[in-house]
């Protein structure tokens, strides 16, 4: 196999997987700025939590956040990611000092 060859399978496979997801700029933001997005979402997790106050929302709030994502046309339903800033929000909804990129919560 030509070593042009090899790159071309290795684009097709890497459509084909999961990780497809983390690179593909036309659906979320670059991996670079979802690496950004993630650092600040641990760093405000990490300052509530010194605080010495409640690091993770009750189940009313955590339920009323996956409401409203779940209707938010910027919200991927199958992977449960924001298109706008490329975060897992599953994850997300539970931690009080998260931040809904569109401010809807």
């Amino acid at each position: 196999m030509e070593d042009n060859d090899h790159k071309m399978n290795i684009k097709k496979d890497l459509q084909n997987s999961p990780m497809s997801q983390f690179i593909d700029k036309e659906k979320y933001p670059d991996f670079w700025e979802q690496m950004q997005n993630f650092k600040e979402f641990a760093k405000s997790v990490g300052q509530q939590a010194a605080t010495g106050n409640g690091v993770v929302v009750t189940q009313e709030k955590l339920d009323k956040r996956k409401e409203t994502c779940l209707s938010c046309s910027q919200f991927n339903k199958e992977h449960k990611r924001c298109y706008m800033c490329g975060c897992y929000m599953e994850m997300k909804w539970k931690f009080e000092a998260a931040k809904c990129p569109m401010s809807l919560w």
